[in-house]
């Protein structure tokens, strides 16, 4: 396949994805943190056994069952990147986005009923909002070493199509560039003539999974507690974002363009978690926590704006609007964890999960003949799930706490969690190979795979009668290869590997991200 020059910029004015693909899902449901109340936060999120705190109704409801008294509470904090750039040069670069940024991360309430029976001791009910993820971030990713390769050539591959010197539909990049003369065409196809020099990256993101939790949970003789919750989640994503790419033809005649995106989601979903927590040996505190959660079922509406420009010309086409409705199921997750108390000076915690992340499944919604959609009925792509099995893996998070209380008012708290790579290696997004529905509404190209994620925290912890007030500090470790695009047409035998003999299997080093970030948090709450 020959090169396009498309002098072009995307400006998606509303998603989280693309064309919506593997990778962007898997960062829009990824829940690898620990949100909630700063108790829950300052030990690592390990209350699956211990129990009363509002946010193990995310972990295991069970944990409810420990309340003796309701309790109501509410935490809200600040996020600061720590430094979120990336230079494939190996040169430094100062981050854009340093500034401290509001989090309202949970507001809730226990109502505990002393139900006065030797067997059936407690019932709680309790409502709870917090946060599953949060999208605020900003970050460069600027590679200077693209070696003649371009973003333009996959373009260029995209708008023959499967079908000849054809493009699937005019709601995508390469529908505008072949609609507005910026491919330049010949017997074989449409072709660029530059060569890619050096590419600029840059992406501001907000937003966040808002889950709005409902719980029941028993205790019974105060050795075997049981859970449930349902759970309802709002999905609202926002990204600005801009890749730049110098180019230079043989001649030394240049072509730079500018690509922008604006992009929004929005998205509802649902699911269930069930849990017990057993206290095995009469005269122990020990106790043995076992947790399921089911999918989580999401419904999103994605738009785009997009449009293209020439930096060298500084002209810009007509911006196109493209929209697409989708649904992600995620996968199940189970928990088991550990924890014990001596007297009131100290309580830990350890938790395992386990997520089979291959097994998230995208489809699309159906309709009838009226136009009304079936909430239970969609169409599998089968394509972008066979994607989603070579590119993820099971994901392993181990959650350990530790809280210690040196005076009766005092809590000092530590916690750590370490959460595994979910990503394979050498991973890939050819488009063009790709039978996918989604590939029609694509606006760009690029993507990124999440490395392991280290969280330190550490928390204090103030009471005094029945007001309490906790702080948290939590350090969020996790690093990212970004790609700007799939290098796959210059795999050997393509047209452009033919017209371009030297650069046959060549490929581009992803771009390395830092995706640090610190966060503190306070709850104030009462309990009565």
């Amino acid at each position: 396949m020959k090169r396009i020059f498309l002098m072009a910029s995307l400006l998606a004015a509303t998603t989280i994805a693309y064309g919506q693909d593997t990778y962007l899902n898997d960062r829009l449901t990824a829940t690898d943190d620990v949100i909630g109340t700063a108790r829950y936060v300052g030990m690592g999120g390990a209350l699956g056994a211990l129990g009363a705190d509002l946010s193990v109704i995310s972990s295991n409801p069970a944990g409810l069952g420990l309340y003796s008294k309701s309790d109501i509470a509410l935490t809200f904090g600040a996020i600061i990147p720590n430094n979120a750039n990336g230079w494939n040069s190996g040169d430094g670069r100062s981050n854009y986005e340093r500034l401290a940024r509001p989090s309202f991360d949970q507001i809730g309430f226990v109502w505990s009923m002393n139900m006065g029976d030797d067997q059936l001791s407690r019932i709680n009910i309790a409502m709870n909002y917090q946060k599953k993820a949060n999208y605020n971030m900003g970050f460069y990713a600027d590679n200077l070493r693209l070696g003649g390769l371009s973003q333009m050539d996959q373009i260029a591959e995209l708008a023959v199509g499967s079908n000849g010197n054809t493009y699937a539909t005019d709601y995508n990049l390469a529908g505008m560039a072949v609609d507005n003369g910026y491919l330049s065409k010949d017997n074989v196809g449409y072709f660029n003539p530059y060569r890619g020099q050096e590419g600029y990256y840059t992406r501001h993101q907000r937003g966040s999974i808002q889950a709005y939790n409902l719980s029941f949970s028993a205790n019974v003789r105060s050795r075997f507690y049981a859970g449930v919750t349902f759970g309802f989640d709002k999905v609202k994503y926002l990204s600005w974002s801009a890749y730049a790419e110098t180019n230079e033809d043989r001649d030394g005649t240049y072509g730079d363009y500018t690509l922008y995106n604006d992009r929004e989601i929005n998205g509802r979903g649902f699911n269930a978690k069930l849990g017990i927590i057993v206290r095995p040996i009469e005269d122990s505190p020990f106790r043995i926590g076992i947790a399921m959660e089911t999918p989580t079922w999401y419904r999103m509406k994605q738009s785009s704006l997009y449009d293209l420009t020439d930096d060298v010309q500084h002209q810009r086409t007509k911006t196109l609007e493209s929209y697409i409705e989708y649904t992600v199921r995620t996968p199940w997750r189970g928990r088991l964890s550990l924890a014990s108390t001596i007297d009131k000076y100290l309580a830990w915690g350890v938790e395992y999960e386990y997520a089979n992340m291959a097994k998230t499944s995208m489809g699309y919604p159906t309709y009838d003949k009226d136009g009304y959609h079936n909430l239970f009925d969609n169409s599998k792509d089968h394509a972008m799930n066979q994607l989603t099995k070579r590119t993820l893996r099971g994901q392993h998070t181990v959650k350990v706490g530790l809280e210690v209380k040196p005076f009766d008012k005092l809590a000092i708290r530590v916690g750590y969690n370490f959460i595994s790579n979910r990503y394979k290696e050498n991973p890939s997004l050819d488009q063009y190979n790709l039978d996918s529905k989604s590939m029609d509404y694509f606006t760009s190209t690029d993507f990124m795979t999440l490395g392991a994620t280290n969280i330190a925290t550490f928390g204090l912890g103030f009471k005094h009668k029945s007001f309490y007030a906790d702080l948290a500090y939590k350090y969020r470790m996790q690093s990212a290869k970004f790609y700007a695009f799939d290098t796959g047409f210059a795999s050997a035998g393509t047209q452009f590997s033919e017209d371009n003999p030297q650069l046959t299997d060549a490929t581009i080093d992803p771009v390395n991200i830092d995706l640090n970030r610190h966060q503190l948090m306070l709850t104030l709450g009462f309990k009565f």
